[in-house]
């Protein structure tokens, strides 16, 4: 009996009429905040008979791709976007009158929608759609997140020269960590421990670090922000890094 329900929900499923996109290429842009603005970003394309979407920024397909083929539920919220787009862009009545924006670029094939108001978009906001298409996306990433940080924390295990002070960096200097051994009598130094903390050794005074790398847009880049359980009352400014090459003996930064 079990098995007979079992193929019937399958024929069932594949009797069900495959939902047809209004669209080859769907690109939404969705710029929001306040005083500061965020910038996301996420293309469709329809291939062969499946559309195909991705996560364009941030782009961490150098992480982990975020292709994915969309199933009937989310073609039909991209369809009703697609309409409400299409509405909005000639005119809108604005829901909120606020300092914060949320515009929306959509380009639709070879058409370009600009939304620049306070619309209603109702349960087809971008976080929302985002959040339902890359589901599966967004709950395997923090795990690549830390299987990258794994990876790259082992490699840099040790003491390491600076060419130049880390207090004394400037926007875009470089900082070039050369890997001395780990029995050196150097007594001013960098040090990366696992899992994922670092210390900065001046002449017996330590100063520690908490340290992550992310990827965006293709760039590697390297966070340090001052661990304050360890470093006590005095406050350590945190630091941004872009990496620009990363070995087993030399590390090259770019503050």
């Amino acid at each position: 009996m079990k098995n007979l329900i079992l193929i019937f929900s399958i024929f069932l499923l594949a009797c069900t009429p495959r939902e047809k996109p209004l669209f080859k290429t769907l690109r939404i842009k969705h710029t929001y905040g306040d005083e500061s603005y965020s910038v996301r970003e996420m293309t469709f394309n329809l291939e062969e008979n499946a559309v195909v979407g991705k996560i364009t920024i941030p782009n961490s397909d150098k992480l982990f791709s975020s292709r994915t083929e969309l199933n009937n539920k989310s073609i039909s919220n991209l369809n009703s976007f697609v309409k409400l787009a299409e509405n909005y862009s000639k005119n809108c009545e604005e829901s909120n009158e606020t300092s914060y924006v949320q515009y929306y670029e959509v380009e639709i094939d070879n058409r370009n929608l600009k939304i620049f108001k306070f619309c209603d978009w109702k349960s087809l906001t971008f976080q929302n759609l985002e959040k339902e298409i890359f589901e599966s996306y967004f709950k395997e990433m923090p795990n690549k997140i830390k299987e990258f940080n794994a990876s790259l924390s082992k490699r840099l295990v040790g003491k390491w020269m600076e060419n130049e002070k880390l207090e004394n960096l400037k926007l875009e200097s470089e900082w070039i960590l050369e890997k001395i051994p780990a029995n050196s009598e150097a007594q001013e130094y960098f040090e990366f421990l696992q899992p994922q903390k670092a210390i900065l050794n001046r002449k017996g005074e330590k100063i520690y670090y908490d340290y992550q790398f992310y990827i965006d847009n293709g760039v590697t880049n390297l966070v340090m922000n001052g661990d304050d359980k360890k470093n006590g009352e005095e406050f350590i400014y945190g630091q941004h890094f872009k990496v620009v090459e990363l070995t087993n003996s030399q590390i090259k930064l770019v503050h």
